[in-house]
């Protein structure tokens, strides 16, 4: 009995340190879509591909079709630097938007791209689940 006490323990301790790395947790309440997405861009901003597979679904990972997605990211967004901004999150119910701007440098210099980010609560956590919109190609 007192394992299972143990690793309920260890359970919310990881749980609580994913919430509060995206963004939400700790005093500020509970995490928001909006949180979620604002912790993709600074990810991406950043680099921090192991910071957007967090982000990800599960789902989203699987259709990724790779079994390293910290890789199949740093892969697909090296070689054009890209600055996002975040420009409106919409939540309905367990289903949000977010759209993204995307700068990109490179050989088209400042041209700006939308990104639309889908966002899906799984089990009390908000997760990225889908791009859509007209830039997606700048994604993951």
């Amino acid at each position: 009995m007192t394992h299972s006490w143990i690793q309920q323990i260890a359970v919310a301790s990881v749980c609580a340190g994913l919430i509060s790395g995206c963004g939400g947790g700790g005093d500020e309440g509970p995490q928001t879509a909006r949180d979620v997405a604002r912790a993709y861009v600074v990810a991406r901003n950043h680099g921090d591909a192991a910071k957007v597979c967090e982000l990800y679904s599960d789902r989203l990972i699987r259709s990724l079709r790779t079994t390293n997605c910290v890789s199949f990211v740093k892969e697909q967004t090296s070689g054009t630097a890209t600055d996002l901004t975040l420009v409106k999150v919409t939540e309905h119910g367990n289903q949000a938007t977010a759209t993204v701007q995307a700068r990109l440098g490179g050989d088209v210099a400042n041209a700006i791209a939308p990104i639309e980010l889908k966002l899906t609560r799984e089990g009390g956590e908000w997760r990225i689940s889908a791009f859509g919109g007209p830039g997606n190609t700048a994604s993951p």
